[in-house]
C-alpha cells in the first residue's frame, strides 16, 4: 500500500530535489513537485491511519516535520519559491556535500540515542541540539567554498528547515548559548525546555518515510 503512494512519481517524501542534480529550474517544476509531494502525503496518511498505532505515527510525524515545513514554503510562499531558484545552481554544487553532512548527523543522533541510560536527558538534549548546530555549520560551510556567500546562508536557512523535529524547536537558545560557545549550560538554564524531551529520535535528516517505517 505504501509503496503506491509515490509510484510512477518520486521515491522520497523529503527532500529528494536537494538530493538530485535535476534541481527544479522553473516555477512550473517547483509546482509539479509539490503536487507529487502533497498527493502522496495524502496517500501516505491514510496508510497510517489504518497500518500504523497512534503511538508510532506521532513518531513519524515528528520525523517528517521538516520536510513538511520545506514544503510548506516550497509550495505554498511566492518569495520563497524566487529565492530557491535563485540559489539552485549552489544545491547542484554541494549536493553531495550535503549528503555527506546528514549522513554524519545521523549517526551522531543514533550514537547519542545508545547513551539514554548513560547520561541525563538534559545533558543528551544538548548534545542533540548541538549535532544540529554542526550539521547546519556543515552545509553552511559546503557551500561558502563553492557558492556566492548569499547561497550559502540560504542552504543553511534550508538545513535548519529540514534538521528541525518539532522536539527540537527549543533549540535555538542551547545553539548560541551553548554550542557556538562551548560552555556548559547550568540547571537553571534548563527548566524553560525540560518538557521537550523528543518520544524518538530516528533519522531527521531529509528522511525517507520507506526508511522510517522499515519498508
Amino acid at each position: 500500500m505504501l509503496d503506491e503512494c509515490f509510484h510512477n512519481s518520486t521515491p522520497s517524501i523529503a527532500v529528494e530535489l536537494l538530493y538530485s542534480v535535476q534541481i527544479p529550474e522553473t516555477i512550473e517544476q517547483i509546482n509539479s513537485r509539490c503536487l507529487i509531494f502533497n498527493r502522496g502525503m495524502e496517500c501516505v496518511q491514510r496508510y497510517l491511519d489504518v497500518c500504523v498505532d497512534s503511538k508510532e505515527r506521532l513518531i513519524i510525524d515528528n520525523e517528517v516535520y521538516g520536510a513538511k515545513r520545506l514544503y510548506e514554503f516550497l509550495c505554498g510562499n511566492r518569495a520563497f519559491q524566487q529565492e530557491f531558484l535563485q540559489h539552485k545552481g549552489c544545491f547542484q554544487l554541494v549536493h553531495r556535500d550535503l549528503d555527506s553532512c546528514s549522513k554524519r548527523f545521523v549517526s551522531i543522533l543514533r550514537e547519542e540515542m545508545t547513551k539514554t541510560t548513560k547520561q541525563s536527558l538534559n545533558q543528551q538534549y544538548m548534545h542533540f541540539c548541538c549535532a544540529r548546530y554542526a550539521y547546519e555549520n556543515c552545509v553552511y560551510n559546503s557551500a561558502r567554498y563553492k557558492c556566492k556567500p548569499a547561497s550559502a546562508v540560504f542552504l543553511r536557512r534550508i538545513a535548519k528547515l529540514m534538521s528541525t523535529e518539532q522536539h527540537f524547536l527549543n533549540c535555538d537558545k542551547i545553539e548560541s548559548e551553548v554550542c557556538s560557545s562551548g560552555r556548559t549550560m547550568t540547571s537553571g538554564d534548563w527548566w524553560w525546555w525540560r518538557c521537550w524531551w523528543p518520544v524518538a529520535i530516528l533519522l531527521l535528516s531529509w528522511p525517507t518515510l520507506p526508511t522510517i517505517l522499515g519498508v
